[in-house]
């Protein structure tokens, strides 16, 4: 705990971009990606991945599984189809902006001030977003504001990068980091310590773990390390969504849920659980799978079980606690 309170107000250095065979550099080069306007990049990634729909029955029959995965039980249950294309071109989109020059997200005035106050005051802040749209986005626009947060991360984030596409990812995602990394295992009374005294932390609110939630028109075991570390530390929490508007990301901000306001962390993560929902479901193709992030075969369209064993795989982070 003392290492993580000493860290600098500045991100951990980041890990230098390993090399790989040719093809894998040329398709991960940031320096070449500059020279490519991202309209054009995300126009032709849209391209491809309406082709892919087309000619891949595989592709499709996976995409039509995430979209059950994610809508069955709610009221754009019916909308499958439709959303299961949209879910290919959207993970074409985010591969492609993984190696564009991040843009600054923009924030409307009602997110700036709702952030700016939360950030002003003299109480921790848990920034809560789930795997939607450009997440990797969020930290960066909450830095522009002059605060780095710790951000929880599973043991995978720490590894050294290996000389294949992973490897130049994950250096890549290290790279850009504007957060003060926590390690997950054994974070809760670190991040409960950081919050008391006045720190801002984001944390992953769709993360598995033992609380059993109406989630997504269904019963989801989700962690509910937020809510009880909201309650614990009195942090005020800030629901985060990061979206894309054309070759734009848009970050925004919330209502603050203040714990003082509820009867307790149950109550605040249910409240939690129905803010993050909201969002998800505007643009449920937006969504990673829940599979990638840490749920395996246990979510599916019926329920979202928590796996057997905890998932330590990217892109999500690990629960802050069970």
């Amino acid at each position: 705990m003392a290492t993580v309170l000493a860290m600098p107000p500045r991100p951990s250095a980041a890990s230098r971009m390993p090399s790989a065979e040719l093809r894998v550099r040329l398709k991960t080069s940031t320096l070449l990606r500059r020279m490519i306007p991202t309209r054009l990049v995300l126009r032709r990634a849209a391209r491809r991945a309406g082709e892919i729909w087309d000619q891949s029955p595989e592709g499709r029959l996976d995409a039509r599984t995430v979209m059950e995965t994610i809508v069955s039980g709610t009221p754009r249950s019916g909308e499958i189809e439709q959303l299961a294309r949209q879910y290919v071109i959207e993970r074409a989109l985010d591969e492609a902006y993984t190696w564009q020059p991040w843009p600054t997200p923009e924030i409307d005035a009602a997110s700036a001030e709702r952030l700016r106050a939360a950030l002003g005051g003299n109480r921790g802040v848990l920034l809560s977003s789930c795997h939607l749209g450009p997440f990797f986005m969020s930290v960066p626009a909450v830095a522009t504001m002059g605060v780095v947060p710790y951000t929880v991360a599973g043991p995978w984030f720490f590894e050294t990068p290996s000389h294949d596409h992973w490897g130049r990812r994950l250096a890549l995602w290290q790279k850009r980091s504007a957060s003060r990394m926590v390690l997950s295992t054994g974070s809760f009374p670190i991040l409960s310590a950081l919050l008391a005294r006045g720190e801002t932390i984001f944390l992953f609110f769709d993360m598995p773990g033992s609380h059993e939630t109406r989630f997504l028109g269904k019963t989801a075991m989700l962690a509910d390390g937020s809510a009880r570390l909201a309650v614990e530390s009195d942090a005020i929490v800030l629901p985060l969504r990061s979206r894309s508007i054309g070759h734009r990301v848009s970050l925004d901000v919330g209502a603050p849920l203040d714990p003082r306001q509820f009867a307790g962390a149950r109550e605040l993560h249910a409240a939690l659980a129905r803010r993050h929902e909201h969002w998800i479901l505007e643009s449920p193709a937006a969504m990673a799978d829940p599979r990638s992030f840490g749920w395996g075969a246990g979510a599916t369209p019926l329920e979202w079980s928590r796996p057997t064993r905890p998932a330590g795989s990217p892109p999500g982070e690990q629960p802050a606690t069970r």
